[in-house]
């Protein structure tokens, strides 16, 4: 069983920008970057599979904490079938990462007040 998987590197930088400007640790970030992806409406690209592990090194744990059961039924249910334990973190964990990092980067850019402005998004998250 994989317990521990690396973030892209340009994930790892677009946690350190937010953790710099706002103090909020990559344990934090993780589980918000991966609610930012599962309620995204877009469908996966190739790209988004195509990332390199050059970021920083996260356990399993520390990602999703005791709500591992939650988030891979989550991710489960929006790709519509099973996915084996190895294939949920390497696979869909890492690209819900990366990808969540990315659109936290681009509200954490555009937004006054960072967290606020996530809660009152129109569906929240």
């Amino acid at each position: 069983m994989i317990t521990k998987i690396k973030t892209s590197k340009k994930t790892m930088e677009i946690f350190r920008s937010i953790e710099n400007g706002i103090q909020l640790q990559p344990f934090i970030l993780a589980k918000l970057a991966l609610a930012m992806s599962l309620k995204e409406e877009r469908d996966w690209t190739d790209d988004d599979f195509k990332t390199d592990n050059l970021g920083i090194e996260l356990n399993r744990q520390t990602i999703t904490s005791e709500y591992d059961t939650i988030f891979k039924c989550l991710i489960q249910m929006k790709e519509k079938r099973h996915l084996g334990d190895d294939e949920y973190i390497k696979v869909y964990l890492k690209a819900h990462l990366d990808r969540g990092a990315k659109l936290l980067e681009s509200e954490f850019k555009y937004s006054v007040d960072f967290l606020p402005h996530l809660l009152k998004q129109d569906k929240g998250l």
